[in-house]
């Protein structure tokens, strides 16, 4: 006759807190550097010595502008595609880790040109548009823990598609706009 433990409650409780505290550690997890080495490999370096090496997406050629947010709960970096219609790959998606989590954000699908964390790091913004032209700019703002869309900015164009100057630009868009040395839009 085989014999079956039985777990009391006392034990269920121990194992219950033990599990709960190695999910906050992961959740807790501090990012101290993020690279693209030689090899074109994304390495992201924790505090507590780990390093973790994100998997390119099918169809995906590099990683790029990887960053950390104040504080270091979260990295992000953008994933690069090959484009028919250019000599150059193209950031398609802004993936976001937080804890173990990553998550992906294409907003209205069209190349991602800039993109940052903001509020101390517990909110992100990226700015599309086309590869040439300036046309379908396009913004969005959202929360690092939940990946909710928070506000999204799309700036009036005139009759040639381009931006037009001048407009009440709100004050992420600004705060994003300004980290890129020697942008200009016409309306920053």
């Amino acid at each position: 006759m085989r014999k079956t433990r039985v777990i009391g409650s006392r034990s269920m409780r121990v194992v219950s807190i033990l599990l709960l505290s190695l999910s906050s550690a992961a959740a807790a997890e501090r990012y101290v550097r993020a690279t693209v080495g030689e090899d074109g490999q994304l390495r992201i370096a924790t505090a507590a010595g780990r390093t973790i090496e994100p998997i390119k997406e099918t169809d995906q050629v590099r990683f790029a502008k990887p960053e950390i947010a104040p504080g270091g709960g979260a990295v992000g970096w953008l994933a690069e595609y090959a484009n028919c219609c250019t000599s150059y790959p193209i950031a398609l998606k802004l993936m976001i880790r937080s804890g173990d989590r990553v998550r992906a954000f294409a907003g209205n699908g069209l190349p991602i040109w800039q993109w940052g964390f903001q509020s101390g790091g517990s909110q992100f913004a990226f700015h599309q548009e086309t590869v040439h032209g300036g046309l379908g700019v396009h913004y969005e703002l959202r929360d690092v823990a939940s990946g909710r869309l928070i506000a999204r900015y799309d700036p009036a164009v005139g009759a040639d598609n381009q931006v037009l100057p001048s407009q009440n630009v709100p004050a992420w868009v600004a705060e994003l706009s300004t980290r890129v040395a020697g942008q200009d839009r016409g309306w920053d």
